[in-house]
């Protein structure tokens, strides 16, 4: 496991302004933790279906009883492990992992399973350089970068 480092909640903000939902109806946050994003995600879109899978139970538990009270009907989360989850399923993905798991391991499944249009949000780590014509970054100067990696 990696240690835990949430995301900032000033950063789910700039997340959900950044976030592209318009024809998208399924969000996915790999490594959930808390359930921060995939719930804050939930409550600012509820037409479209939220999923946070997080691998490590104590976590799971916690994300899991975010949704207890008040109850957003469109989050969902599980016990699972990333890399046996089908992006196919999902129209945008946020990740805040490592650089060496997203280079090696998350860029190239989404790349390979994602459908058309998808888009892969990653908080503070950038996408591969080689894939950087199509990526956009997001932030000032003193604050996190989001990237962003669209499936053309």
């Amino acid at each position: 496991m990696a240690p835990w480092v949430p995301t900032k909640k000033r950063d789910v903000e700039r997340l959900l302004d950044i976030l592209e939902i318009d024809n998208r109806k399924r969000f996915l946050e790999i490594g959930t933790w808390d359930g921060r994003v995939a719930y804050a995600v939930a409550k600012r879109f509820p037409d479209i279906q939220v999923y946070g899978i997080e691998i490590a139970f104590p976590m799971f538990c916690i994300a899991y009883m975010r949704n207890i009270i008040p109850r957003q009907h469109n989050y969902h989360v599980r016990l699972a492990n990333a890399f046996r989850e089908d992006f196919w399923n999902y129209d945008s993905i946020y990740v805040f992992w490592m650089p060496d798991k997203m280079q090696k391991k998350i860029v190239p499944k989404f790349l390979k399973e994602a459908k058309k249009w998808a888009k892969l949000y990653s908080y503070v780590f950038s996408i591969p350089e080689w894939y950087n014509q199509y990526a956009k970054s997001y932030g000032q100067e003193n604050e996190a970068r989001i990237h962003v990696l669209e499936k053309k």
